[in-house]
């Protein structure tokens, strides 16, 4: 009876031993699908992404998927979870639109899985937290020490809106004479051009006139002339104010955001020395501007690295620090007047 209860007890502790690592281990199971497998031109569709979640995880994922030729993130992602024994089962969808005809790649994504200790985050079922994408943009999180599950790329086919009856039946391109459409008087419309043209003079110079001699004299000496220095350094501030305007990268447009500000800043940057064209790549250009300017710029020049980087795809940050490089590149060129002299 002795000798049966010490070797109930050693089965019993070797079992516990090879358990221990098990429970401690962290898997990463997950699976992608498509809404549909072909779909129309500027259709919404949707790529769904499962994700089994082990209990007391964190699971990371990003917000979009990249941009691809012909198709790009039409919203952030939303995502749902379910209790699936222990663990649980999380959703993930990410809506994409297709711009152009044709088989389309979809991007493939990955996501992150490690433990939940000291991580915070929306709860899932079993103990398991949703932890933030930007942690891992940062390293804040290093992806090393995590378990990778990668959804690889798929394909999705893009119909056109054309079909064959229509080209069949003499469908074509109509003529510009039709935008405007024949019942337009051109004689009529040339004369509220005019008159429009006409009544801002007028107000104009009213405006002009209600004013003090002194005052009128500044005034019309304060005018830039045209494509003058002052009227390019406030065309690429409004243009600038512009773009943050249109919200783009709090829709997941992220890389047309940095797309769309880096450029203002490289048109307004070229005027300063006639060498500096498009020719120049932008780390060239921004190579240029360091050295004539002492590197006194570190965040303009770490702003356009950053979105050379998001244009090529590898860079997804989040609106905050999206609209914090924005906020760099316009503090810059609002700083810069008189900067070529």
């Amino acid at each position: 009876m002795r000798w049966a209860l010490m070797t109930a007890l050693m089965v019993a502790v070797v079992a516990a031993r090879g358990a221990a690592p098990a429970a401690a281990q962290v898997t990463a199971e997950a699976a992608a699908t498509l809404s549909a497998d072909t779909i129309g031109l500027g259709d919404v569709f949707q790529l769904f992404v499962t994700v089994e979640v082990s209990p007391g995880s964190a699971v990371y994922f990003p917000d979009s998927v990249a941009t691809a030729f012909a198709l790009e993130s039409f919203r952030p992602v939303t995502w749902s979870a379910e209790s699936a024994g222990d663990g649980a089962t999380l959703t993930l969808t990410y809506p994409l639109i297709a711009f152009r005809v044709g088989l389309a790649p979809v991007p493939g994504l990955d996501v992150f899985i490690g433990r939940a200790a000291d991580v915070g985050g929306e709860r899932l079922p079993g103990g398991s937290v949703v932890g933030s994408w930007r942690d891992i943009e940062t390293g804040t999180v290093v992806s090393a020490s995590l378990t990778r599950a990668a959804i690889p790329r798929r394909e999705v086919w893009v119909s056109s809106i054309i079909v064959l009856e229509d080209i069949a039946s003499g469908l074509e391109p109509r003529p510009p004479a039709d935008v405007l459409g024949p019942g337009w008087n051109r004689l009529a419309f040339a004369t509220m051009l005019g008159l429009s043209v006409l009544l801002l003079v007028i107000a104009r110079s009213v405006a002009l006139s209600l004013l003090p001699d002194r005052q009128r004299e500044e005034a019309l000496a304060s005018a830039p002339p045209p494509d003058s220095d002052l009227v390019r350094w406030q065309k690429a501030l409004d243009e600038l104010d512009r773009i943050l305007a249109l919200g783009l990268h709090t829709e997941g447009r992220t890389d047309e955001f940095y797309s769309r500000s880096s450029a203002v800043v490289r048109t307004f940057v070229e005027a300063f020395d006639a060498e500096w064209r498009s020719s120049l790549t932008s780390s060239e250009l921004m190579g240029r501007l360091e050295a004539s300017t002492n590197g006194s710029a570190s965040e303009l020049y770490a702003s356009m690295r950053a979105a050379e980087i998001v244009k090529f795809g590898l860079l997804r940050p989040d609106a905050s620090t999206a609209e914090g490089h924005w906020g760099d590149l316009r503090t810059w060129v609002h700083a810069s007047r008189g900067i070529e002299s």
